[in-house]
C-alpha cells in the first residue's frame, strides 16, 4: 500500500479564476498579466482528486500548482472544481441495462450521467477496482468511464456484473 500522499502547509490563494465574455477561463494574479484559457487538471483524479490541481496555459505549460482544493476559501474551490467538471470527459454510469459476454468481449450498454452510452470492453482487466470500491472501465477505444462502488449500484446493475466482480 503506498503511503497517503500530503500537500505543503503553505499555499498561496492569491490568485482567482473567473469566465471572459467569450467563455474562457482566465487567472488572475495580482501584479501579472491574466492568463487567458487556461486549464485545470487534477494530478491523481481516481485516488486524491482535491490534491495537487495544476492549472495550465493554453500551450500545456503549468502556471501554478495548487497543494489542496480544501485549504482555498470555498468559493475559489468551488470555481476549480466546476471548471475541472466542466472539461471532465469521464461519464459516471449510473445503471448497467445490459451487459454480453458471449463472444471473448464484454458490450456494455450503460445509463450515464450523460445518457445511454454503448461500448465494448476488451479485457477483464479493463474494470479496475479504485481504493475507494468505485471502477474505472475503459472501453476498446480508450474511453473511460466511472462506475459507484457496489454498495450504490442497484439490484439489475448489481446482477449483470456478478461474473465480472
Amino acid at each position: 500500500m503506498t503511503p497517503p500522499i500530503s500537500p505543503s502547509p503553505d499555499v498561496s490563494t492569491d490568485f482567482d479564476l473567473i469566465t471572459d465574455d467569450k467563455g474562457r477561463l482566465v487567472l488572475q494574479r495580482p501584479s501579472q498579466e491574466d492568463q487567458v484559457e487556461v486549464r485545470v487538471r487534477r494530478a491523481f483524479p481516481w485516488s486524491h482528486p482535491d490534491l495537487f490541481v495544476s492549472i495550465r496555459g493554453k500551450d500545456g505549460k503549468e502556471i501554478l500548482m495548487i497543494d489542496s482544493l480544501t485549504s482555498l476559501p470555498s468559493p475559489l474551490a468551488d470555481k476549480l472544481r466546476a471548471a475541472i467538471h466542466s472539461a471532465s470527459l469521464v461519464p459516471k454510469i449510473r445503471r448497467v441495462l445490459k451487459l454480453d459476454m458471449r463472444f471473448g468481449h464484454q458490450e456494455w450498454t450503460v445509463e450515464t450521467d450523460r445518457g445511454l452510452a454503448e461500448f465494448r470492453v476488451q479485457e477483464r482487466e479493463d474494470v479496475r477496482f479504485l481504493h475507494d470500491g468505485r471502477f474505472s472501465v475503459k472501453d476498446a477505444d480508450g474511453n473511460i468511464y466511472e462506475m459507484p462502488p457496489e454498495s450504490a449500484l442497484d439490484p439489475l446493475s448489481l446482477k449483470l456484473l456478478q461474473a465480472l466482480i
